[in-house]
């Protein structure tokens, strides 16, 4: 019996590390998350929307909110639109030091001006952001936007504004390549592609999509 728990463990740890080993070395990551992949179309809006992502307590940004804030910047500075609505709140954090307030001081610092600037800091999730950022959109007359976020959530958050009314540009703020990445960067891209594929389909269970 000893022995059988034992093989049965043994088997599951080389199975573990035979999967770890085709994350880090072979284009699987990709593969898994290339149905997801939503092509980009820059073209003028009246509004860039940006989606928030992990913002420190004491606002330091990671890497995909930095992304998203910056590439929303590039954007704006292009004269594709001429209003920035960022979307995304954290109810566990002060109403003044939400994740919306320190990527709006980073667009700032990037050259937008503040008047140029909306927040939406009640949104805890994609769902309520296309609820909260289509409800700001349509009382300005905004039926159109340019969406910002990393391009392998962009298909939930893009079937997300478009089940509200809005039509939506897609401008996903990460490239997409093959073949040359980190290890750590295609582990982090299978359980992004993983967490999409499960909030797809919990947004269809929903009918939020």
């Amino acid at each position: 019996m000893v022995k059988r728990i034992g093989a049965v463990i043994l088997g599951l740890c080389a199975a573990y590390g035979f999967l770890l080993l085709c994350i880090f070395y072979t284009p699987l990551a990709d593969y898994l998350a290339h149905p997801l992949h939503v092509p980009a179309d820059l073209r003028p809006a009246p509004a860039i929307v940006v989606l928030t992502a992990y913002v420190s307590p004491n606002g330091v940004l990671n890497e995909s909110a930095m992304r998203r804030t910056h590439a929303a910047a590039r954007l704006y500075h292009r004269g594709l639109a001429p209003l920035m609505i960022i979307s995304g709140g954290n109810p566990t954090t002060p109403e003044d030091s939400q994740p919306a307030d320190f990527m709006a001081e980073f667009a700032r610092e990037l050259g937008v001006p503040q008047s140029a600037i909306i927040l939406d800091k009640k949104s805890e999730n994609t769902h309520f952001s296309a609820i909260n950022v289509a409800a700001l959109c349509h009382a300005r007359g905004i039926d159109h936007v340019l969406l910002v976020t990393d391009a392998v959530h962009m298909r939930r958050a893009k079937a997300s504004f478009e089940a509200q009314g809005l039509s939506v540009s897609p401008a996903p703020a990460d490239p997409w390549a093959l073949w040359w990445e980190s290890p750590e960067v295609r582990l982090r891209k299978f359980w992004a592609a993983i967490h999409e594929y499960g909030g797809l389909l919990y947004y269809k269970w929903k009918g939020w999509i």
